[in-house]
């Protein structure tokens, strides 16, 4: 897959030099990102599941999210994929605080 970056993902990503870990979990994911053929696939990759790969619920339900802690801290990778072919996946957001400085209306895409 084709990871698209947004604005919002560019300017909270940089957050995490301060936070080794969750930066090296980070890397592991975008890895098993651009290794997946489309996101089906990478539904069923049992590697996901260390990360606590999850579907937020409500009005956020097209976006998913990855737990940057593996040992279940606040840290989260928020990513959306693309809607018309599943072959490109959106780096939305780092959210800090268990999405409650996230908001789908504040997410900044760049221009395609």
């Amino acid at each position: 897959m084709n990871l698209l970056y947004t604005k919002s993902f560019d300017n909270t990503s940089k957050k995490l030099r301060s936070h080794a870990k969750e930066k090296t979990n980070l890397n592991n994911i975008k890895s098993i990102l651009e290794s997946s053929t489309d996101f089906n696939e990478l539904k069923t990759n049992p590697l996901i599941k260390f990360y606590g790969f999850e579907q937020l619920r409500y009005q956020l339900n097209e976006f998913y999210s990855f737990n940057l802690d593996k040992g279940g801290g606040v840290i989260r990778l928020i990513i959306k994929p693309d809607e018309l072919n599943y072959k490109n996946i959106y780096l939305i957001f780092i959210s800090y605080k268990h999405y409650d400085d996230f908001s789908k209306e504040r997410v900044i895409y760049y221009d395609e």
